[in-house]
């Protein structure tokens, strides 16, 4: 059944969109906007007042359907080593967290019976998981199963690109160096319900950080069949979340799920089924969703301002950083400090955020993204404290640029910029290749736009010119400097700094319960990062969407997956 569109200006401005392609805590609050304008904190649902699926009606004589997208190729199913936003945002329906985020941005008890319990010296936390959980075969999921996805996780052998995100979990580091075994990670199975972790300092993040899907728990007999092949399709995995995975071969551009009968929440879960399909084309996916094809498509640029007033649209201002990420170690140039600068001074983040991406996201101020934390002292944002460190100033640019160029001993430069072959990254590859060549004569850019899981590997082999990325850490602010640590898996630029690895360290560690300190040290590495010219913070992404206004239940994120719709339903 089709919708009721404004049928004409949705095909001009599709027109214009193909053209276009053609031519080549004060208060840790975000806000979420619906269509009819009223904002609330990110921590309000969309949904929020309406019946939850047990109170809604609906026909039980047929399997009720959820029509859903994804923005470009998914590179693994494996939670243990996903590390890429459209990898996650899948993983999430069927692996089974310890705690999932709610509608206020917190923790709350998922596979876990209750809030974890912290010792007195913030560095034994104990877990209590339920007795009821199975996986998808039927067979009891236990709490050794969750030491297995841990110590799975950190082992070398596995080859996680995530591994360093349990860092704070003692001896994972020296694990990671291939100094420990795995068995000797700091998380132990007490019995087959209980769970004890032991961190390397305290961590007053615990809640959020173990709502990670790294932890999610994994058969060790069902891996060690699979072998190599676990994750990579459908029949290589098990699911111990809300849906089985089916139809998916590691490559292709649709698949499904179906609702796991051995779920132990299978009773709140309303979709018997859901429909995945890859959509890049923005145009597309509005044609899909007004065809009544998709309950929920991405939307940017003009399609924000078709849609604004109208109950589809909702938008979710999140702390997602899209940076534009340099190949230092293996560029020559960019190994020279004054061009990364010029790179930095040039760009004009205000004007892409308003004429390209129409208002979807807002201009950075560094590397730290505005909202996640405050001052503890006075209150006051990252941008009020920090300041706005990134900004546009051309004509300092061009100098830069012109003794960049006599101490490489060049009268040009060509660099080539790679992104992902979404509508949203070829805009925006295209305004950095036009406003670098316009205000840096002398440089050329080369566009190469790729799926998305080619530019992973690119980036993730270290060898690349510059690469339009993006960031999104966890609720401790740490997690954005950690990403430039010498030794971390995405440290793309593969930055070596020993002044930042100090940094971290206190950061991870003796700051843990010094939090003036620790603002401190996170002022202090954030300027570092900028002064360096380590990454190019571009801006703080917001994610707007066309969701049918009768699907109820969904809620957002101001982390993670923006639109989490493994409890939604729809309104009959």
């Amino acid at each position: 059944m089709k919708r009721k569109v404004y049928s004409v200006i949705v095909a001009a401005v599709i027109i214009s969109t193909l053209f276009l392609s053609a031519c080549s805590k004060n208060d840790n609050k975000q806000t979420t906007t619906n269509s009819s304008g009223t904002q609330g904190a990110a921590e309000t649902a969309v949904s929020e007042n309406t019946p939850t699926p047990a109170e809604t009606k609906a026909d039980s004589s047929k399997d009720k359907v959820l029509n859903w997208v994804a923005s470009g190729e998914v590179t693994t199913m494996d939670s243990g080593k996903s590390y890429d936003t459209i990898s996650s945002e899948q993983i999430d329906f069927q692996a089974d967290p310890l705690y999932r985020i709610n509608e206020e941005n917190k923790a709350v008890p998922n596979l876990a019976v209750a809030l974890p319990e912290v010792s007195k010296d913030g560095l034994t936390v104990t877990v209590e998981i339920r007795d009821n959980a199975k996986f998808s075969n039927g067979e009891k999921i236990t709490a050794a199963d969750i030491v297995y996805a841990a110590q799975r996780v950190v082992d070398p052998a596995t080859g996680s690109q995530s591994a360093n995100n349990l860092s704070y979990i003692k001896n994972a580091t020296e694990i990671i160096a291939g100094t420990l075994k795995s068995e000797e990670l700091g998380v132990k199975a007490i019995s087959d319900t209980k769970l004890e972790f032991t961190l390397v300092a305290p961590n007053s993040y615990i809640n959020t950080t173990l709502s990670s899907t790294l932890l999610s728990p994994v058969s060790k007999k069902f891996v060690e069949k699979q072998g190599k092949n676990y994750g990579l399709t459908a029949d290589a995995l098990l699911a111990s979340g809300p849906y089985v995975l089916k139809d998916w071969n590691g490559t292709d551009i649709s698949w499904k799920y179906e609702k796991n009968p051995y779920y132990w929440d299978a009773d709140n879960i309303y979709f018997d089924k859901i429909n995945v399909q890859v959509v890049k084309e923005v145009a597309t996916g509005v044609n899909l969703y007004e065809a009544g094809e998709l309950d929920g498509t991405k939307v940017t640029g003009e399609y924000i301002s078709l849609y604004k007033g109208k109950e589809d649209l909702v938008s979710v201002q999140t702390l997602r950083m899209t940076n534009l990420e340099m190949g230092i170690s293996s560029n020559k140039y960019l190994q020279n400090e004054k061009l990364r600068k010029a790179l930095l001074y040039a760009l004009n983040r205000e004007e892409l955020s308003t004429a390209i991406l129409n208002g979807d996201g807002i201009p950075s101020v560094g590397v730290i993204p505005n909202g996640i934390a405050v001052n503890p002292d006075n209150g006051k944002s990252i941008a009020d404290d920090f300041g706005t460190l990134v900004y546009t100033d051309v004509k300092k640019a061009q100098q830069l640029f012109k003794e960049a160029l006599q101490e490489l001993g060049t009268d040009s430069i060509t660099l080539r910029l790679v992104t992902s072959d979404t509508d949203e990254n070829i805009k925006i590859g295209q305004y950095l290749q036009s406003v670098y060549e316009t205000n840096l004569p002398g440089l050329k850019i080369d566009l190469a736009n790729v799926p998305a899981s080619v530019r992973f590997e690119e980036m993730m082999s270290y060898k690349f010119d510059l690469a339009l990325g993006g960031w999104t850490g966890d609720f401790d602010p740490t997690s954005y400097i950690k990403q430039h640590e010498e030794g971390y898996e995405h440290n793309h630029s593969q930055w070596k700094s020993k002044e930042l690895k100090n940094l971290v360290t206190a950061l991870e560690t003796t700051d843990g319960t010094d939090f003036s300190k620790r603002w401190e040290h996170l002022k202090e590495a954030n300027q570092y990062l900028v002064d360096k010219a380590v990454v190019i913070p571009i801006v703080q992404a917001s994610q707007s969407y066309l969701i049918n206004p009768k699907l109820k239940g969904y809620v957002t994120h101001v982390l993670g997956t923006p639109i989490d719709v493994t409890h939604a339903y729809i309104e009959e």
